[in-house]
Formats: C-alpha cells, structure tokens, sequence
C-alpha cells in the first residue's frame, strides 16, 4: 500500500483533499481529522476514482468527519473498513455513494451520524450499526439491492427511521432498535420482500403485531410490511395512518376503522393490488400523493375532505369514477390522472371547478392544478391566475400556446408544471412572477426571450434544462436574493445572452447552470453575483468572460467552472481569487495566464487540456504555495512559465520547485530546454511533473540526490534518450516514464538489484532501455554495471 503524498493535506495535515494519485491501495495518515468533500463536482478522491481498490488508516487515526461525496463513485473500492477510527462521529452525504463494487462495510463505535446517501448503491449483503449512531438520514443505506440482513448492536441510541433510509434494499424482517422515538412509514421504502417486524422489548414507543407497527396506545399506525399479508384490518383504536404506512402493500382489502381522522402522504401509495377503499367519514384532507400510483378503480371522497394534495391520485390509470365533496376548496396539482373519461361528480357547491378546456382550477381563478386533456394544442388562463401548481400541464405533448386574457397576476410556477410539453413555444410575460419550480419548463421549445420580472426571486433546479430554442433570458430583480439553483438553464444549446444588469440584489448561481449553452458567447460577472459553483460554464461557448472591476465577490473560481469553453482565448483572472479549482480551465484555447497575486494554490488539472496555452506569467510578489499535480497536463504549447519566487515555491528556468529546491513539481511542457540536471537538493519529483515536455533529451540526477520519483513524472517525453538513475532513489511511481518512445536505450541506474530493475520496468521502462546504448546489439546482452559519473553530460545546472 501506498502513503497518500503530503502534498493532499492541508491546514497542518488534519485536511485530506485533491488526491490525485493512481495508486489503488492508499494509506491515510492518522493525523487526518478531516476528509473533504463538498459536491460532486469538487470532492477529496475525484482524481483518484478510477484507480482507488482499498484505503486503510495509520494506527490509532484521528478522524472524526468524512465530508459529502469525499468516496463518491469510486467503483472500484471492495471494502470500507473503518473500525479503527473511534473518533469518527460523522459520514457525510454521499460519502460513499455509488462504489458499487464495496461488498464489505465495517463501522466504529463512537459513530453518531449517517447522512443522505452516505452508503447508497454499494453491495453489502449484510451490516451491522453500531450503538453510537444517532440519525441515519435519507437513503443513508438505501439502494443496496444485496442488503438482506441488518443488525442493531444492543444498546443502539438509533433516535429515529426516516424516509427512505433502506430504499430498494432486500431484506425479510426487521426489528425497531430500543431507542427509536420517531418512525416514517417509507423507511422501509420499496423493501417489497419485507414479511415480518418487530419492536425492540425495550423500546417504549412502539409495539407490532409482526405485520404493522403502531404507538403504544395504538392510536397510530406507522408502518406496515408490504410481503406480510393481502388482507388487514387496522386497530381499531387507531385514530391516525401515518406518512407512507401502506407504500408498496400487495394487500387486496385493507380496513381503515371509522374513527380515523387523518391520513398522512404516501400512505396507500403503489398499492397496486387495492382496487377499492371505504375512506373514514372525518378525514378533512387526502394529503399529498396518499393513493399515488395504486389500483384504485373509483373512490368516494367524504363529505369533510377540504383539501386534496399534490399527486393525491395520480398514477391511478385504472380510476373511472371520483366523487368530490361538496366543501373542497383546494386541490394540489396533479392530483388527479390526466384522463379526461373520468367521471368526476360534484356532491355539493365545491370550489374547485372543471371549467371548458377540461383545466381543474380554483372556481376564484386564483389557482390551476391541472389540464385533462391530453390532446388541447392551446390554453387560455385567466389573468386573476396567481399559481399554477405542480405538474398541471405535465407532459401535454401538443401543447404548443398558452396566453392569457388579460395583465397576468401569475407569481407560482411550481415543479414539472410544463415539464415535457415538448411542442410548446410560447407563453405570455408574467410580471409579478416570483419563483419557478423545478424542471418547470424541461425540454419545452419556448422559442422567445424569457424575461424575468423586477419581483424574481426563485430559480429551481432544471427549471429551462434542455430548452434548446430559448435565445436569451433577462434579470431585473429588485428583492433582497435571487438564487438561480444547479442546471437551471444546463443544455439551453440556444441561449445567446443572459444578462443581469437591472438586478439591485445579491445573485447567488449554482452548480452546471449555464453547463452545455454553447451559443453562450459573453458573460459579465457583475460584483453582485456573491457566488458561483462549479461546472456554471462548462462545455458552454463561451469567447468573452469579464469580471466588473477585476474582482469577484467570492475568492475561488471553483472546479470546472470553464471546463471545455473551448471558444475561450482570453481571460483575465481577477485579483482578489486565492484558489482556482481542479479542471477550472480544462479545454479552454486560452493562450496566455496571468495569476495574480491573490492566487494561492492551483487544483488539479486546473489548465489541463489547454493546447493553445503558450506562456504564465507568475510574480515574485506573488502568494502562490500549493501547485496540485497534472496543472498544465496536455498543455503542449506552454514553453514559458515565468521566473518567480513566493514564500513556498520558486520558478527557474520554467520549472517550478519547493522552495529549497528539494522538490521539483513541475516544468513547461514546450519548454525548449533538451537537457536539464538537478543538483544534490533535489529529493523528489511529484507526479506529473514532466509530463508532456516535448523538448527534453537528457535527464541527469546526480549522486546522492533524489529518492523518489512520481507516478507519471516523466509521461510522453517523446524525445527523451538518456537520463542517470542514481542509487538513492528508492521509489518511482506508475508510469513515471510511459511512453517515452525515444527512451530506447541508456537508462543508466546504480542500484543493479532485481527488485529495482522490477521498479524500473513496471514504470513504464522497456528491457531494452536499461542497455546502454552503446553496448546495444541485436544479440541478447547483460545489463552493465556502467557507473554513474556525478557529470556526465554537457548539461544544464540548477544552481
């Protein structure tokens, strides 16, 4: 195994970021007390994903926190073994998502917390929790479809069982540890094998019959274990079925005694075997998606029900006939199928309508919740029309118009409300608009500009995403925040401007928003966007970026925020930015950087790709104290980097090193020099070093000098004949010499042993290159034991 390099940790060795090492098996130090994790664009082993087999700790490790997505989708990870670290108290969201070849996973006690997907989709079969775990969020240990067997270490202070926290796992029974307060009738969500559970005989909230579990005083119903039986009948103290309690039932006939009052969201859900139901006489609402996607074929909906939630019965094909009480007042959107042969009767003077287009609204006009017909190719909405609700004109492919009659008073776009309307094109302008859902307008083809009012405050996730005819948008907000959340306009491959410069507040950007917009040529990033997050102009078409008065009101231009603009020539970098972050300008035609003094580390691969980059310009007034491995990767045009020297680091000769020359980290790959020599200072090469430097024939490292050389240090050197190994070098990394196709012969080395020749070899080195030249022939020949002079070349001399 391998000792993560020193160069990935950071405030004095307690931070892990940025590892860039193919090595498959790391060690990390026990000094580490966190690893970092912020999104899945920008987290600790995103350069090591594809390589990483295994990781273990140095003895006695500090850890306490595993940050979000710190491990995600490193697929070929096969076991997660952290019982050494005592101190550990949180894994953070995703942390380990999506390593989907890890079969073993042992945790410490002293864990508290598992966040949001911080295990889902890896390959357990069976897992024990220790007592120390608090909170399993979300999907924590979701979507493990080998997951048959969970255990609850005696003791276990486990407080709560949340929505979808074993999603889609496959486990028989299971039993509700002692200390559990709190339960989620989904947390068990989609366990379709799940037959029997039970309650701990210390735990004093809850009690089962082995099918269900209820309150003590079995005035709630929480869960239920859909594989149990096909016919139940509730307790009939129960007065409350909580929050998907019957989610995934095969149950045919489920008895819901009268005196039941209130039934929470999801709670019959996918139910697909019910085809009938007598609903409570007292229920006042039918809450959120309660009968989505079951087998009902008619209800009667009781005469208290004033409300019924979003998606309440959507996805129920098979219903034929509703009966709506007469004191509805509000239906949620989506509620119902989008099937306009359902008999809907009316017992009484609702306020809810069905009104001429087939659109169920508000009989006020304030509210839409959803169109029926499939088939209408254009809608009138009345200007007194303040929200259109989640989903109402989902997926209405022959939509292609709406208008409305008057100045609209429109604010609430909600979620998928035009989602998949794949023909529409036009929309009026709505101008006390507020907030838009999200995927509200996903793969639409409105075709005109979309301006946003001076009352915008609300972008959601994927709002325009993949509206490939919409040519520009417009900002005037005058609140106090517009957010504008990740992918909002990702793949709007029409988008030709987008402009904020009406807005009076602070703009806040996600992550991707503008990704794949390539008729995206110019952008001004005006000092009240307060942030924008990686991949916002990735692979967009970017000519122009500027910067309002060369500063930025953040200080890092996250990862892969430029990644693939390959339209991008020029930029100039503003001069109060402290970090450019990993692949930031990947793939960029940028031909000349200039960092200011700001500027104090440089992320992996942050120029990587930049083929038409020719020169860098660095100060010695500069603060620049980290450079990551793989900078200017591909960059074979790079030949100048200037001479500089910060408090950490120096250049010479294009050629950056530590300070004290003990490290060289890396040189201009187009770099004319052919010849280069380094004196007894050198102690190591860092990975990537030399990669790509075209020009460079002859390596020398004197005696007693260097000891390790980094993994693909000298990779593509196209033209490199002659370089002297001397005896102290112990280490060389993968691939340190691939593809040096000039390297035929003379590698002269000191240490004769076969396990250096092995070393030697296995980084890349034919046999045949370890022959001096020479001696070469094509008769078979022995190794020499030719010496190594401390001058053997006429070379270059660091001084």
């Amino acid at each position: 195994m391998t000792n993560i390099d020193p160069e990935f940790y950071y405030n004095s060795g307690t931070l892990l970021k940025g590892v860039n090492m193919p090595d498959p098996d790391l060690i990390i130090s026990s000094n580490c007390l966190e690893i970092y994790g912020n999104n899945v664009n920008d987290y600790c082993f995103l350069y090591s994903k594809e390589t990483l087999r295994s990781f273990r700790f140095d003895p006695n490790p500090q850890l306490t926190t595993i940050g979000k997505y710190a491990f995600y989708n490193c697929a070929k990870l096969q076991q997660i073994d952290l019982s050494m670290c005592t101190k550990l108290t949180i894994i953070g969201e995703s942390a380990f998502s999506y390593c989907t070849s890890v079969t073993e996973l042992f945790l410490p006690e002293g864990l508290r917390y598992i966040e949001k997907n911080g295990f889902s989709y890896i390959k357990i079969q069976s897992i024990e929790i220790p007592s120390t775990v608090i909170y399993i969020k979300d999907y924590g240990l979701g979507n493990i479809n080998t997951l048959t067997s969970i255990t609850f270490k005696e003791g276990s202070e486990l407080r709560s069982l949340t929505n979808n926290v074993f999603l889609n796992d496959n486990f028989v029974e299971f039993k509700v540890p002692e200390s559990v307060q709190e339960i989620t009738g989904t947390f068990a969500n989609s366990v379709l094998t799940l037959t029997i559970i039970r309650v701990h005989q210390n735990n004093k909230y809850f009690v089962s019959d082995n099918f269900a579990i209820y309150s003590k005083d079995y005035q709630t119903i929480y869960a239920f274990a859909p594989n149990s039986t096909f016919t139940y009948e509730i307790n009939p103290k129960v007065k409350y079925i909580g929050y998907g309690a019957f989610k995934n039932a095969k149950c045919t006939s489920i008895t819901i005694p009268p005196g039941v009052t209130s039934i929470e969201g999801w709670a019959f859900a996918t139910a697909k075997n019910l085809k009938q139901i007598k609903l409570p006489p007292n229920i006042t609402i039918i809450n959120d998606y309660c009968f989505y996607n079951s087998g009902l074929t008619s209800i009667d909906i009781p005469e208290k029900v004033t409300k019924i939630g979003v998606g309440a019965f959507t996805g129920c094909n098979f219903l034929k006939t509703i009966l709506l009480p007469g004191n509805l007042t509000d239906v949620g959107g989506g509620a119902f199928p989008p099937n306009p042969n359902i008999n809907f009767t009316f017992k009484g003077d609702s306020q809810i309508m069905i009104d001429s287009q087939m659109l169920i609204m508000a009989k006020d006009n304030s509210s839409i919740s959803l169109l029926l017909d499939s088939s209408a190719t254009s809608i009138k909405i009345s200007s007194q029309v303040k929200r259109i609700k989640l989903s109402s004109f989902l997926n209405k492919q022959s939509l292609s118009s709406i208008t409305c009659d008057g100045t609209s008073e429109l604010e609430y776009i909600e979620d998928n409300a035009f989602s998949y309307c794949t023909s529409l094109t036009s929309i009026p302008y709505f101008p006390k608009l507020k907030e838009i859902g999200i995927l509200a307008f996903y793969q639409t083809k409105l075709s005109s500009q979309f301006i946003f009012p001076a009352s915008f405050t609300y972008l959601a996730n994927n709002a325009f995403s993949e509206v490939t005819t919409l040519p520009s948008v417009s900002f005037s907000s005058t609140v106090s925040k517009l957010t504008i959340q990740d992918s909002a306009f990702e793949g709007c491959t029409s988008l030709r401007t987008v402009s904020f410069d009406e807005c009076t507040c602070d703009i806040f950007i996600g992550q991707n928003v503008f990704s794949g917009c390539t008729s995206l040529a110019t952008f001004n990033v005006i000092n009240r966007i307060k942030s924008i997050d990686s991949g916002s102009f990735m692979n967009s078409g970017l000519i122009t970026i500027t910067f309002e008065g060369s500063k930025t009101s953040f200080d890092t231009l996250p990862s892969m925020l430029f990644k693939g603009c390959s339209n991008l020539n020029e930029v100039s970098i503003p001069n109060n930015i402290i970090s450019i972050g990993s692949e930031c300008f990947s793939g960029t035609s940028i031909t000349r950087a200039s960092l200011p003094d700001s500027v104090e580390s440089l992320y992996s691969e942050c120029f990587k790709g930049c083929t038409n980059l020719e020169r860098v310009d660095i100060f010695s007034s500069c603060n620049l104290s980290k450079v990551f491995p793989g900078i200017f990767e591909g960059c074979t045009s790079l030949s100048y980097i200037s001479d500089f020297t910060s408090e950490n680091l120096v250049c010479h000769n294009s050629t950056i090193y530590s300070k004290d020359f003990g490290r060289v980290y890396l040189h201009a790959p187009a770099c004319r020099d052919n010849y280069i020599s380094f004196d007894r200072r050198l102690n190591s090469v860092a990975d990537s070093a030399f990669i790509n430097s075209a020009y460079i024939e002859i390596v020398v490292f004197v005696d007693n000098s260097v000891s390790s050389i980094g993994r693909r240090a000298l990779e593509s050197c196209i033209r490199l004949k002659q370089i002297s190994i001397p005896s102290s070098v112990s280490s060389i990394g993968d691939n340190a010499f691939i593809n040096c196709i000039s390297l035929k012969c003379g590698v002269l080395f000191q240490n004769k042993t076969q396990r250096f020749v092995d070393i030697l070899t296995s980084s890349g080195l034919p046999k045949t290159s370890l022959v001096a030249c020479q001696a070469f022939s094509c008769r078979p020949q022995q190794i020499l034991n030719v010496p190594i002079p401390t001058i053997l070349f006429t070379v270059f001399i660091l001084m």
